[in-house]
């Protein structure tokens, strides 16, 4: 029988605690009591068998029965970059993403991105998202997911973050190469999905300028989220056969 899973950071034997969301996701929503099983992780490569030994005080105690750490994969990480999007596309684009295996999500402002709300709040939605997700498809390690920022503070960060990438961003040429073409899959991967308004002039030029290659997916204009899942889907399906 499957067990249930939940998030807990840190994992601390032999005893460790839920509390709010996911205290409350245990007991209130899945019903669980005293003397169940249950999986714990922590997004960063722990996972632990746990069994239910009390529930108060909105809390639950949980003995630990079993805990591996896992060590991160040693293989290059895919980027996304992507243009934010209107109401529950961006959530449902974080989702996705998170079950597909990206390891990390950059939320980019382009000139013609639609305004959204800002804010700390945001970021705080797309990690539960994340979450969930992640915990969905029992993916051990949790996506870092940034602020959203504008195109160059998004290519600052990265570019000191991640020196030596590959940079692919999305356009409609005809003549951009397909993504199903062979790429490079030996390194870090950014691919850049800009707003349904397209990039500007001067967006690209500045992609180019720092080694970015137009792609494509399609012969068709691909919304945000489709264009996001579809390219991430196709470099995480490749890095993932290879490492």
């Amino acid at each position: 029988m499957k067990r249930h899973r939940f998030y807990c950071r840190p994992i601390n034997q032999p005893l460790t605690v839920l509390t709010g969301g996911e205290a409350h996701h245990a007991t209130a929503v899945l019903r669980h009591k005293r003397g169940d099983l249950v999986e714990l992780f922590d997004g960063a490569g722990t996972i632990a068998t746990a069994v239910i030994q009390a529930i108060e005080n909105r809390q639950v105690t949980l003995q630990i029965e079993e805990i591996v750490q896992n060590p991160r994969p040693k293989k290059p990480e895919v980027i996304l970059a992507c243009s934010l999007a209107q109401g529950e596309r961006f959530d449902w684009l974080i989702s996705k993403c998170t079950e597909l295996g990206v390891d990390r999500i950059c939320p980019v402002r382009f000139e013609r991105t639609v305004k959204l709300a800002r804010g700390e709040k945001v970021t705080e939605r797309y990690v539960k998202l994340a979450l969930a997700a992640a915990k969905q498809c029992e993916r051990l390690f949790l996506p870092r997911i940034y602020a959203p920022g504008s195109l160059i503070q998004t290519l600052e960060i990265l570019a000191e973050e991640s020196a030596g990438t590959s940079i692919f961003y999305g356009s409609p040429n005809p003549q951009a190469q397909s993504l199903l073409q062979p790429v490079a899959v030996s390194q870090d991967m950014i691919v850049f999905i800009g707003p349904e308004g397209g990039l500007t002039l001067e967006e690209e030029d500045l992609l180019r300028k720092q080694g970015g290659r137009e792609v494509r997916v399609t012969d068709t204009v691909l919304r945000i989220e489709t264009a996001a899942v579809a390219a991430v889907a196709i470099l995480c399906a490749r890095r993932d056969a290879l490492h």
